[in-house]
């Protein structure tokens, strides 16, 4: 049976693959959500959806890619055949190197400001990853103190460019969904801008 911990990296693994192919910090929308949760409850492996993704990148047009839903078909399809009998690749080997991670972590502290929030929220959650931290509980941690801790000109504009990105989003949900959304969209925005990849998101 799975966890709530492994639902939510099935969700956030296809949420950064769709951000990878948009070129952008990207949230899901409810829509999108659904259809991830479908894929999950199917049993749709992980590689699956990565791979059908990665495959609709190489295959993007000027119009850009469709939504997620849209590659319902395509997990479908792929999924069977896999179910009929082939070999799927094991999804652990779609992922990161967790010290690949940790490195980037690494050199996002040093360009961090030498008196500041940011170095020492960053310096504290390495020292609890070091000592085998638990890598959920550390990007929950980083996720609900990072926007508190970067420089304030980071933040302007990172609150920026995620009110621009989810403005057609506001009329569609209530306010509490809203500020759900953009909050998550700020923080993955701010951990794109200062490099820092999601060590749930790594093997």
């Amino acid at each position: 049976m799975s966890t709530d911990a492994d639902d939510r990296r099935y969700v956030r693994a296809v949420e950064a693959a769709w951000s990878k192919l948009l070129g952008r910090p990207a949230v899901v929308s409810p829509r999108e959500f659904e259809a991830i949760d479908a894929w999950r409850k199917r049993g749709v492996p992980l590689s699956i959806v990565l791979e059908v993704i990665s495959a609709g990148g190489k295959r993007r047009t000027r119009r850009g890619p469709t939504a997620l839903p849209a590659l319902n078909h395509a997990v479908s399809e792929a999924w069977n055949v896999v179910a009929a009998g082939r070999a799927a690749p094991s999804a652990v080997d779609t992922l990161p190197a967790r010290s690949d991670a940790r490195h980037a972590w690494d050199e996002a502290l040093t360009r961090s400001p030498q008196e500041g929030r940011l170095r020492e929220l960053l310096s504290g959650l390495l020292a609890k990853e070091a000592r085998g931290g638990d890598a959920q509980a550390i990007d929950t941690a980083l996720d609900a103190s990072l926007p508190g801790a970067v420089p304030e000109p980071v933040l302007r504009h990172a609150t920026e460019e995620t009110s621009r990105a989810l403005s057609g989003f506001r009329g569609r949900m209530s306010d509490e969904e809203f500020q759900k959304m953009f909050a998550r969209a700020l923080v993955d925005r701010l951990r794109s801008a200062l490099a820092l990849p999601r060590l749930t998101l790594t093997r």
